[in-house]
């Protein structure tokens, strides 16, 4: 999805604009005033996300209003941050938000209602007063004292959302954290696996058969823990993430899967040019002089084999990693310190 301006993210001027149009919209469908269909109706008018409006006039169509299931799943899917759905430990903080988003939600729609009301009786009474100077300055002073207070509700809800923007904003910094701490792999400070799923699933959509994925695996790992030890082999992982993070290109992404195996993912990098790349790192690695810091014993000769794969067509990301992988095994099969790709 195309980058988006995040719910609340106006200021107030922006957000009464918005409510002056969404409101007589919902108040027409006769959509629940919820801080669910709030959000999607400010989001709605301000056409900012097309795919939220196509599937609002599906749902309409469809039940000829938006039930509560639909403007559920639709807030969740178009502006519920992804990490607020993931995040269980902040569940009360955003409980709080949107219990004092319904309340002032009801408080301003009831404005509204109230004001909609004198619109109607206002209506009525043209029809007897309509040469009656009196009435007609009487009826003139009541819209107006309705308009004012349906006015001062506005702006108070407006206000409101500038202040929830600004909570919103704190929590989002908070959820964005604790994502990284998810998505890291303590050992070398690189991504993991969840991380490197997250990119790769990120990436895929539009990449053009220029998304290629390297995956790279130390040889002859288990032999080095067992004749140096764990501790070795440890700090050997550690070591060759840093050396392929420091030769990693522009639009690049890394991550640690497992034991001594990386992914690198290449966007805007075809075939060609990937198989080159992981041959220079395949090369450096082989040509490390690596002395474990302890003990300053030299080790034998380290060495990666790397299987690449880019994406293709209408391929899914698991296939792509399928593929990579077969390469990676085939590359080891060849008797290692190689790389394997389709030719």
């Amino acid at each position: 999805m195309a980058a988006e301006v995040p719910m609340f993210q106006y200021n107030t001027e922006q957000a009464n604009k918005l409510m002056k149009s969404a409101i007589p919209l919902m108040a027409k469908l006769d959509i629940p005033p919820t801080p669910y269909n709030y959000g999607i109706w400010y989001e709605y008018v301000s056409n900012r996300t097309p795919k939220l409006n196509q599937v609002v006039d599906q749902a309409l169509r469809r039940f000829g209003s938006l039930p509560a299931f639909v403007s559920k799943e639709v807030f969740n899917e178009f502006l519920l941050p992804e990490e607020f759905q993931h995040a269980h430990q902040r569940d009360e903080s955003f409980k709080h938000l949107t219990q004092h988003l319904e309340t002032e939600t009801s408080s301003v729609s009831s404005e509204i209602a109230q004001f909609n009301n004198t619109i109607l009786l206002t209506k009525k009474a043209l029809k007897h007063y309509s040469n009656d100077t009196d009435q007609l300055a009487r009826l003139a002073m009541l819209l107006e004292q309705g308009a004012f207070k349906a006015n001062q509700a506005i702006d108070g809800y407006s206000r409101t959302l500038a202040n929830t923007q600004e909570e919103l904003a704190a929590l989002r910094s908070e959820l964005l954290d604790a994502k990284k701490n998810t998505e890291l792999d303590v050992m070398t400070l690189l991504a993991n696996e969840k991380g490197f799923e997250r990119s790769l699933f990120s990436l895929a959509p539009a990449a053009e058969d220029d998304l290629s994925l390297l995956l790279v695996d130390i040889d002859h790992l288990g032999a080095i823990n067992q004749d140096y030890g764990i501790k070795v082999g440890t700090s050997l992982i550690r070591y060759i993430a840093k050396l392929l993070l420091n030769n990693l290109p522009e639009n690049s992404f890394i991550a640690r899967l497992n034991g001594g195996q990386f992914a690198i993912l290449l966007s805007e990098t075809e075939l060609s040019i990937a198989a080159q790349f992981a041959e220079t790192l395949r090369h450096q690695v082989s040509i490390q002089k690596i002395r474990y810091k302890n003990t300053k014993v030299l080790l034998r000769q380290v060495t990666v084999s790397i299987g690449v794969a880019t994406l293709v067509g209408d391929e899914s990301p698991k296939e792509l990693v399928e593929r990579a992988r077969h390469y990676l095994l085939y590359a080891k099969r060849t008797g290692k310190n190689n790389i394997a790709h389709h030719e």
